[in-house]
């Protein structure tokens, strides 16, 4: 984890550079302000919060946030931008800096894919969350994001070819400096999900591709998972 972390630490400004323009980006962001609207007085933990721009959002929208990463050049650009909020340095793979049953949300937008293992991240979130309390997460959809695109002769994209989903694989991107994503199918996360104590509550296939590429292939996966009452 501390090689990932220091992949985070040197990808930080660009990727940053690149989340604010990103139209992809601005989606998330939408979906965020418009899905979590009853966050009123809630505390919620927004777990690999990156440079805090969904602190600020779930913040806006009432909830009572505080916020942990692992990079220390993203809290830095976070705390930079909004010193209002509490940043916390936190590795996702060892034990939170929080009490059992503290948070009525935890949001973790986009970080489930940058870690290996997952197990222990989500034993601790169920240990942090209430019962009937709401895990949220997003990842890449695995089913289609590594997948190249094809084009027809006129250079028209026509669709994905998908060769390799169900596998487990590691891949290092360079979209903004050398990070690891670690591909798992929908099936690892779900069934360790539930493993862990959580109830699948939710889940959305957005549609986030412009009509240049194919609407119709989603580019995210977004899941709601409850904490369910073990009596």
């Amino acid at each position: 984890m501390d090689r990932v972390i220091n992949q985070w630490n040197q990808a930080a400004m660009s990727y940053s550079e690149f989340e604010a323009t990103s139209r992809y980006s601005g989606y998330c962001r939408e979906f965020a302000s418009r899905h979590f609207q009853d966050i009123k007085n809630k505390k919620v933990l927004d777990a690999g919060c990156g440079n805090g721009e969904y602190t600020h959002i779930l913040a806006q929208n009432g909830g009572i946030v505080t916020a942990c990463d692992g990079s220390c050049e993203m809290l830095r650009l976070a705390r930079e931008k909004y010193p209002q909020y509490q940043f916390d340095k936190a590795n996702l793979l060892e034990k939170l800096p929080y009490g059992n049953q503290e948070f009525d949300l935890v949001y973790c937008n986009l970080v489930l894919m940058d870690i290996d293992p997952i197990d222990g991240v989500l034993a601790e979130f169920h240990r942090i969350l209430k019962t009937n309390g709401i895990f949220f997460f997003s990842i890449v959809h695995p089913a289609f994001y590594f997948a190249d695109w094809d084009k027809n002769a006129q250079g028209v994209i026509i669709s994905k070819n998908v060769k390799e989903y169900i596998t487990p694989f590691p891949k290092l991107q360079n979209n903004w400096g050398g990070t690891m994503l670690f591909h798992r199918p929908v099936s690892y996360y779900y069934n360790k999900i539930a493993a862990s104590g959580f109830c699948l509550k939710e889940m959305f296939e957005p549609s986030v591709y412009e009509e240049a590429k194919i609407p119709d292939i989603p580019l995210y996966l977004f899941t709601e998972f409850l904490k369910i009452d073990p009596h």
